[in-house]
């Protein structure tokens, strides 16, 4: 039976990834913490303030806009251009929002907000609606809400939203000469509709 004094000396050097292997032995190579990512560099104690010395930086990027979804209270930041991620970034956080299934956006809508966020510097883009499963359709449409039997929502063809510290009438008027497909005006509700069918006008509320 190990004394007080070994037995604490054994777990302090356990507790810093220093494992004795032999009475006075220790391995030389203790493992990475793991609170570092796996691609992280090791820092000798002699080096911790040599700037040569770093572990490895995650990728930066410029952000343009967030992207923050009313119901799901999700929020994701988007850059100026898409980039290889943003498809399946789009299908998770424009998802049906009462059963989380997904569908695939149709990355023209996207472009639409985009383009109206850095048209308008808006830091932030509140999302009304994206991909809705035909379940959640039927069930707004019968509950009075204006929606069409087969709306673009359906096929993920069709998103709804707003730009912070925007007016919904200046959005609404430089979406009339961008936008080439559906376009919906909700004034109470300060939101606008764009999708990806035929071109064509209407005000809701």
């Amino acid at each position: 039976m190990r004394s007080g004094g070994a037995r604490a000396a054994a777990l302090a050097s356990t507790a810093f990834g220093v494992v004795l292997t032999a009475p006075g032995g220790l391995r030389a190579d203790p493992p990475v913490p793991r609170f570092l990512p796996p691609t992280a560099t090791r820092v000798a104690p002699s080096a911790k303030k040599d700037p040569a010395v770093t572990v490895a930086s995650p990728t930066l990027r410029p952000t343009a806009f967030t992207a923050f979804h009313t119901h799901t209270l999700e929020a994701v930041a988007f850059g100026p251009e898409p980039d290889a991620e943003e498809p399946l970034v789009l299908r998770r956080l424009l998802r049906d929002r009462t059963n989380w299934e997904e569908h695939a956006v149709d990355p023209r809508c996207w472009a639409t907000l985009r383009a109206s966020a850095l048209r308008f510097t808006a830091r932030r883009v509140e999302l009304v609606s994206g991909y809705r499963s035909d379940k959640l359709n039927e069930h707004l449409r019968k509950k009075g809400h204006q929606v069409a039997r087969h709306s673009q929502h359906t096929d993920g063809g069709a998103v709804d939203y707003r730009l912070v510290g925007v007016p919904t009438a200046a959005l609404l008027a430089w979406a009339r000469g961008a936008h080439r497909g559906g376009l919906g005006y909700y004034p109470r509700s300060a939101f606008i509709h764009v999708d990806v069918g035929p071109p064509r006008r209407w005000n809701g509320d």
